[in-house]
């Protein structure tokens, strides 16, 4: 009997931070390119926020969200990269530098068969290098 609570057997991956240098910049920026709004709040003294809400997020995750803190700095290629999973990856990819961001690597077919997604690479206007996925 498997006697483990829902948490325990939850997603893999429960929460991310993306952290910024700008947070007023990086909240126009990923509203533009997730066409999503973004409200930002002090969560502490000089520790401020702007959660991203992510389809089908819950308190098992995932969510995540931009942080602008002392100590907090974007990773460019150091760093663990996210993938932004989305089905109109073209469509936020091309608005990633009318938001004032980088494409890395434009949209590229990867897998054969079943397994076959799209994958593509951009830099935020912080310095963060993150991904976009989707199925292919």
């Amino acid at each position: 009997m498997d006697d483990k609570t829902e948490f325990e057997t939850g997603p893999l991956i429960d929460w991310f931070e993306i952290p910024v240098h700008n947070l007023e910049r990086a909240v126009t920026f990923y509203e533009t390119v997730l066409e999503t709004e973004l409200e930002i709040q002090e969560f502490a003294p000089g520790y401020r926020i702007a959660f991203l809400s992510l389809s089908g997020s819950s308190p098992l995750g995932p969510g995540g969200a931009l942080i602008e803190a002392s100590g907090y700095s974007p990773a460019g290629y150091q760093g663990c990269r996210i993938y932004f999973a989305r089905k109109d990856w073209e469509a936020c990819l091309t608005r990633v530098e009318e938001a004032g961001g980088k494409i890395e690597m434009p949209g590229k077919r990867i897998g054969e068969g079943a397994e076959t997604a799209w994958l593509a690479y951009f830099f935020d206007t912080e310095g963060n290098l993150l991904g976009l996925h989707a199925p292919g």
